[in-house]
């Protein structure tokens, strides 16, 4: 699949995919938040797609799932980055990009090479 296909799906809440999971284990919330140490309304909170995935939940479902935490960090992340395009529209469309002699490595953009 390419990035374009991938842009163009609407934004999915990390509470689906781990709701996803959860189902493919049979297992409840209440079982899998007493699993990772949390309260049962933390998970639940998620599922529901009421509450985003922080970093410190994210260590503890990479913990749990074996995918380490960047995963469940870039879920979020993409998750809410599609949802703010949503909100701003055609906004981003109008701002121009800043080019000064000299520009600090801060505001170049971040590709694989300079990263």
């Amino acid at each position: 699949m390419s990035y374009a296909a991938i842009d163009n799906l609407p934004p999915i809440h990390p509470g689906e995919i781990l709701r996803d999971e959860l189902d493919a284990l049979s297992m409840s919330a209440r079982k899998f938040a007493e699993h990772i140490r949390v309260p049962p309304n933390a998970v639940t909170a998620i599922l529901n797609c009421e509450r985003g995935v922080t970093a410190q939940m994210a260590l503890r479902l990479g913990q749990a799932f074996g995918t380490g935490p960047g995963y469940w960090m870039r879920l979020q992340d993409i998750y809410e980055e599609k949802r703010a395009r949503e909100a701003l529209g055609g906004v981003l469309e109008g701002i121009e990009l800043l080019q000064a002699v000299g520009q600090s490595k801060a505001l170049i953009p971040f590709t694989r090479s300079n990263i």
